[in-house]
C-alpha cells in the first residue's frame, strides 16, 4: 500500500492538475474520471503498477459523452453543448454523432449492439484522439512541462501504464475526483460562452453529466 505521504502527494497533483494546468476543453476531466473509473475496475489494492489501453478509455469517453451528444435544449435542436473553447464540436462529439446516425439511435445499449463494426471503428477513433490529445497533455501546464506524476506517455504505445501506486490512490480517492471533475467541467461548460443562449444563470446542469 503506498504511504501516506504519497497518497497525500497524490491528491496534491490531482488538485494542481484541476487548477494550475491549462485546457481548452473538458477532455481533462473524462480522461481522470475514466482512469479513476478502470483503476477501480483492475482491483488493483497495492503499490503495483495498472496497464490501461487507449481502447478502454475510449468506452468510458463513449459513456461520458453520450448524454452531452444530445442537444440539451428541446427549444435549440442544435443545442449540443460545447465541450471546448475554440469553435466547432470536440472530436469525441463529432464522433458519438457519427455514432448515433448510423445506428440511428441514441440509447447507448442498442447502439452497442446494433453495428458492431461500426461500434468497433469508433472505438478505435475515440482512442487515437486520447492518445493524440489528454493523454499527451493531461500531466502539462502553461509552460508546456510534463511533470509524468501518474504514467509517462509513448506516442508509440498502445497502452498507458499507471506508475506503482497511482491506480491505487485513484481507486480510494474515487469519490473526491469524480466530485472535483465534475464540478470543474460544469463551471466549464457553464462559462464557455458558445453555450450561453441555452441556459439561464440558474440552471441545474449537474444532472446533464
Amino acid at each position: 500500500m503506498p504511504t501516506a505521504e504519497f497518497q497525500l502527494n497524490f491528491l496534491r497533483r490531482i488538485q494542481w492538475l484541476l487548477e494550475s494546468s491549462s485546457y481548452t476543453s473538458t477532455y481533462k476531466f473524462a480522461l481522470l474520471i475514466s482512469v479513476t473509473n478502470l483503476s477501480i475496475e483492475s482491483g488493483t489494492s497495492d503499490n503495483s503498477e495498472c496497464i490501461i489501453s487507449y481502447e478502454q478509455l475510449a468506452e468510458q469517453f463513449i459513456q461520458l459523452y453520450w448524454t452531452q451528444a444530445l442537444p440539451f435544449s428541446d427549444q435549440y435542436g442544435e443545442s449540443i453543448l460545447k465541450q471546448s473553447s475554440t469553435t466547432g464540436k470536440a472530436k469525441v462529439i463529432t464522433s458519438i454523432l457519427t455514432l448515433q446516425e448510423k445506428t440511428k439511435t441514441t440509447n447507448l445499449n442498442i447502439a452497442r449492439t446494433r453495428n458492431i463494426k461500426k461500434w468497433q471503428s469508433t472505438i478505435k477513433e475515440i482512442a487515437r484522439t486520447i492518445k493524440n490529445n489528454p493523454a499527451k497533455y493531461l500531466q502539462s501546464a502553461e509552460d508546456k512541462v510534463s511533470r509524468e506524476f501518474f504514467y509517462i506517455y509513448n506516442s508509440r504505445e498502445k497502452v498507458i501504464i499507471l506508475k506503482s501506486g497511482i491506480a491505487y490512490c485513484f481507486a480510494r480517492f474515487s469519490q473526491i475526483i469524480h466530485k472535483l471533475c465534475q464540478q470543474y467541467w460544469t463551471e466549464f461548460v457553464r462559462n464557455n460562452r458558445h453555450n450561453q443562449s441555452y441556459f439561464s444563470d440558474d440552471i441545474d446542469l449537474q444532472g446533464f453529466f
